[in-house]
């Protein structure tokens, strides 16, 4: 019983799979985690050839730094992260490299103040209510439930938008699953361009997505224009549209802000598997969710309102620290070499892929006791200061900017599930996780909610939701 939860993952190989074996299990829709073998959760560099082609996985923290930090000019993403990336964030910061990154980067750094995130929190709040209020008690598939709940905290935050009447959330909910299902996922000919322009004629479901996704998101963008301005910001958008250059003309264009809204929106559905990550694993472990749940009742979500008054849920903010160590939201970031470089020791020739997974990274030997376990007590005194070996968000320069949003929207939802339901598991399918553009699970698994005031286990009903295929 003292023994801490492990959470189940597709085995680890011992020896490297063959190039052709890790081709046909990507062709095949497979998990890329299920070809990493155990040396390279133990050495500082593993490298790895396919069909001629290095690629040089950096797990030592000073080769990360050299990449990331100090040489970042030397590397830029490759053709294969653009072609599957454009169609969801356009031009923004994702994809943005050196000048235009460094200005765009500039324009929008005073919308992540902790001020201005703050600005969001009640908008995080209203969605965790309006989630709590939906579900009830009983037996349901919390994945869907919280994949809407996220969708809907992202359009709260970035357009004021409380409700879905006009069918805005269903819409944009769907094309982006519908996008990581079909049109995202990596073919051949993908991994054969040289250029994103390379094939084109093959990426008709990309191009289509393209044109339905910024067709809505130019609809709300062109709809706040019209409506008359007020006195400060509402939400995000009001930031982006008020933000301004040295001379005082606005900062961006009505097509720059849909690309930056663009690019937010995909990573605030993102949020969806952070905040499912976490309620499973709380789920998993009974005594750390009354923790939790001791914590979040003595300091309701409604109080929150700034930044600071997420620190009344300590035992919180370590599970989800926990949470984005195991199922990092990105689990692997590519960057090719521009020109020759040493990394590590090793040679590294212009055109070499270069990799930081913080997959492999958050659960390597030599860098963490029980690398696999759900121990939330060994960010207990670290929350503010983790270590350089945990990365959920990313490292250096191009770190995600918009990391307080992400965890700040995850806490507040948990929170005010818990503060109304205990959650339970309620599935006998292990929930292995599978890497592919994000950290998801293989399954829709389902859950048991139960109403503080009932039995645990009671069922008053249900508003369950039949589960998808396994993804």
């Amino acid at each position: 019983m003292d023994s801490p939860f492990i959470p189940p993952v597709p085995p680890t190989p011992d020896q490297p799979l063959s190039p052709m074996r890790r081709l046909g299990m990507l062709l095949r829709r497979r998990s890329i985690m299920a070809t990493f073998p155990r040396a390279a959760y133990e050495d500082l560099i593993y490298q790895r050839r396919q069909f001629g082609w290095l690629t040089v996985f950096v797990n030592d923290p000073a080769a990360v730094h050299h990449v990331f930090v100090t040489n970042a000019a030397n590397y830029e993403r490759p053709v294969l992260a653009r072609r599957l990336l454009r169609p969801l964030s356009g031009d923004g910061l994702l994809l943005a490299e050196d000048t235009d990154w460094r200005n765009q980067r500039r324009i929008l750094a005073p919308a992540f103040t902790p001020e201005n995130v703050s600005l969001t929190l009640p908008h995080f709040a209203a969605a965790g209510e309006a989630l709590a209020n939906d579900l009830g008690a009983g037996r349901v598939n919390l994945l869907a439930r919280i994949r809407d709940a996220a969708l809907d905290a992202a359009c709260r935050a970035l357009f004021s938008l409380p409700s879905d009447t006009d069918g805005t959330y269903r819409r944009m909910s769907a094309l982006v699953r519908e996008y990581f299902v079909h049109a995202g996922w990596i073919a051949l000919w993908d991994m054969l361009a040289r250029r994103e322009s390379d094939y084109v004629w093959l990426q008709k479901e990309r191009s289509d997505f393209k044109r339905r996704w910024f067709a809505e998101i130019d609809g709300i963008v062109a709809d706040r224009r019209r409506q008359p301005s007020v006195g400060g910001a509402r939400d995000l958008l009001d930031l982006l549209m008020q933000a301004r250059a040295a001379d005082g003309t606005p900062a961006l264009s009505d097509k720059e802000i849909s690309d930056q809204v663009a690019t937010m929106m995909a990573a605030g559905f993102e949020t969806t598997h952070a905040m499912f990550w976490t309620a499973y694993l709380l789920a998993c472990d009974k005594a750390v969710q009354d923790e939790v749940r001791a914590e979040v009742l003595a300091a309701p979500p409604a109080q929150v309102r700034t930044l600071a008054r997420l620190r009344a849920w300590p035992a919180l903010r370590r599970v989800l620290m926990e949470a984005l160590r195991l199922y990092p939201p990105f689990p692997v970031t590519a960057r090719v070499a521009r020109q020759d470089d040493v990394v590590g020791g090793v040679r590294i020739k212009a055109g070499t892929l270069v990799m930081l997974s913080p997959w492999i990274i958050h659960r390597h030997h030599r860098f963490w006791d029980q690398p696999d376990a759900f121990i939330p007590s060994r960010w207990i005194g670290r929350e503010d200061r983790p270590g350089e070996h945990y990365i959920p968000f990313g490292v250096g320069p191009r770190v995600c900017i918009g990391a307080a949003f992400a965890t700040s929207q995850v806490m507040l939802v948990v929170a005010t599930l818990l503060a109304r339901y205990r959650v339970e598991l309620d599935d006998p399918r292990p929930v292995l996780p599978t890497l592919r553009n994000a950290t998801v699970p293989a399954i829709e698994p389902w859950f048991r909610l139960s109403l503080l005031d009932e039995a645990p286990g009671e069922d008053r009903g249900s508003t369950a939701i039949p589960p998808a295929k396994a993804a």
